[in-house]
């Protein structure tokens, strides 16, 4: 059961980092250059950041 859970935070993680990617890489560069591009860029950054962060929970050993 455990081992199921586990496989959901390396999905949920990966596509939280992806979708940040997504953000910075593609959704930014189309804006105009102003505080809009900057929040999205910061947005995108923090959401690399939660999923990178979530990947380690898929690594815990069994309680």
């Amino acid at each position: 059961m455990f081992k199921k859970k586990r496989q959901w935070w390396w999905i949920i993680g990966t596509c939280i980092a992806l979708l940040g990617v997504a953000l910075v890489r593609l959704l930014a560069p189309e804006q105009p250059p102003g505080v809009t591009r900057t929040v999205i860029k910061a947005i995108g950054y923090a959401l690399v950041i939660v999923g990178l962060f979530t990947l380690p929970l898929a690594m815990r050993e069994d309680e």
